[in-house]
């Protein structure tokens, strides 16, 4: 029952999106704006307070970082096998690629641990060691997007990593993190204001998050492409968490970080994978029928980490 009662929100916010948009109560605009709050202010507050008031260093993390980087170039290794014996035009294949491995870590998987290791006797040490492994999976998830997505396009190399390079220095999760790391490192302690005001930005951040999600969630185009989807999505959710499993297994992680690694890995696919695909010369279409399935089912893969992690 305490796996259900921490998991459940999670999946009730999402379809809370989903009605939202589709009866009319609130517009795109809106989840546009929400979507935007998250991703500049919300987001980034939560990983920069629960990093900065964190006794952690990165050594109580970077296992969890290492363990998930090799589970995900695994999982894109046995996409390119799979896309080609499927033969996909390269449109698809790439984003059969892309949204094999992409997780949503920020969006789905902080939300799942913060709902559901709050009972958990040491819940702020495994809240401070989810933010700081997840805070370099950022950088690494966009890199090897472009790279996938990119394919054998070679124009424009230079460009492409100035751009690439730009854009993980802007990003605001990453200089969130950043910033975190150095307080924590310098042993600064937030003032009480600013510790209840960013905790204060991070609850709205996360239900806004996942309503967001399922507000993006759509049941058009479903059929095209079909088995390719469930393959993709299955290699996201179900192939991703039992690599990263047997990764923690051989290398003999504790129970509470096979946890969280575990929760990141059984996330559905990045709603960004559709950017990706519309950005890169992708398949739009591909890429939301995979966050869609994949969404779907995420609930009896987390719920089955978090039955075996709690």
């Amino acid at each position: 029952m305490h796996v259900i009662n921490a998991l459940l929100p999670v999946f009730l916010l999402v379809l809370t999106g989903y009605l939202l948009l589709r009866l009319k109560f609130a517009d795109d605009a809106f989840f546009h704006t929400a979507a935007r709050f998250v991703y500049w202010i919300g987001l980034p507050s939560v990983l920069f307070k629960n990093i900065a008031e964190t006794t952690l260093t990165l050594s109580d993390a970077w296992r969890i970082f290492v363990m998930m980087t090799i589970a995900s170039i695994c999982i894109a290794l046995l996409g390119v096998l799979i896309s080609y014996y499927l033969k996909l035009n390269p449109c698809r294949r790439k984003t059969f690629i892309h949204t094999s491995f992409h997780c949503n870590t920020a969006f789905v998987g902080l939300p799942v641990i913060l709902y559901s290791v709050s009972a958990y006797p040491e819940s702020q040490k495994l809240i401070g060691m989810a933010s700081m492994a997840v805070a370099p999976m950022i950088p690494v998830f966009n890199i090897m997007s472009v790279i996938v997505m990119r394919g054998n396009d070679t124009s424009g190399r230079s460009n492409l990593t100035s751009a690439l390079l730009g854009k993980i220095a802007t990003n605001p999760q990453v200089l969130s993190c950043l910033g975190g790391l150095a307080v924590s490192f310098i042993g600064l302690k937030l003032p009480l204001a600013f510790s209840r005001t960013l905790g204060s930005l991070g609850s709205m951040a996360l239900p806004l998050a996942l309503i967001s999600i399922g507000a993006g969630l759509t049941a058009r185009n479903v059929r095209d492409g079909l088995p390719a989807a469930i393959l993709a999505s299955v290699c996201n959710v179900v192939l991703l968490p039992l690599v990263g499993w047997v990764i923690c297994t051989i290398w003999g992680l504790s129970r509470e970080e096979m946890l969280v690694g575990l929760i990141f890995l059984a996330c559905p696919t990045a709603s960004s994978a559709y950017i990706y695909a519309r950005q890169l010369k992708g398949d739009p279409a591909f890429a939301g029928n995979v966050i869609l399935i994949s969404t779907l089912i995420s609930a009896p893969a987390l719920w089955l980490v978090l039955a075996w992690g709690l």
